[in-house]
């Protein structure tokens, strides 16, 4: 394959990260405006996913998923395959995250360790393909990631470790921290960096 092709692959799936992770973005901070009663700290993000706001979260979840997914053919296209793989298996736990609410229990529960979980792993897989200094951005950001996931889960499971957070402030954190590594991954390959 050419190499202009190759490029154009890669820009289109850093084009479609980037847009796939601004509009959940937009879409988590608006439903949590119309959320009664939204607490940083004491609402998981998916409690956004039923009642009033659902309208909203979960078609911005699948959206994302299905944004992605788009990602993923492109890098796969570009010769990326171990990374396409990586993002395919996120962009399938946001897509659960979106079609089964925290209601549903473990099919919800299972489709966010997987989008949350694969895009730790994908974090450090990562910082072999950035150079110095996003390199130790990514390590950082897949460290911090699955710490946080497992503070999550910890609360999941009964072991109250919220720190003065509460367990909403630790998701949020999991949460942004991944989807902006994925807007510097989507950069990184719109400007040809990777």
């Amino acid at each position: 394959m050419k190499k202009e092709v190759v490029e154009k692959f890669s820009r289109n799936a850093g084009m479609t990260l980037m847009l796939a992770a601004a509009e959940l973005v937009f879409f988590v901070l608006l439903a949590q405006h119309f959320y009664p009663n939204y607490s940083l700290n004491n609402n998981y993000i998916s409690d956004l996913g039923v009642g009033a706001t659902s309208a909203i979260f979960n078609p911005a979840i699948q959206l994302f998923g299905l944004l992605v997914i788009a990602a993923s053919y492109l890098l796969f296209k570009s010769g990326r395959k171990y990374s396409a793989l990586g993002f395919f298996i996120a962009a399938i736990g946001g897509i659960g995250v979106g079609t089964f609410p925290e209601t549903t229990g473990a099919p919800h529960i299972i489709s966010a360790l997987i989008v949350f979980g694969s895009i730790s792993v994908l974090a450090l897989c990562f910082t072999k393909v950035f150079k110095r200094p996003l390199s130790y951005y990514s390590l950082a950001t897949g460290l911090l990631s699955l710490l946080v996931l497992l503070l999550s889960v910890m609360n999941m499971i009964g072991l109250h470790v919220n720190l003065p957070l509460g367990h909403g402030g630790i998701e949020e954190i999991l949460f942004y921290t991944e989807l902006i590594w994925a807007f510097v991954v989507g950069i990184s390959l719109v400007r040809g960096r990777i």
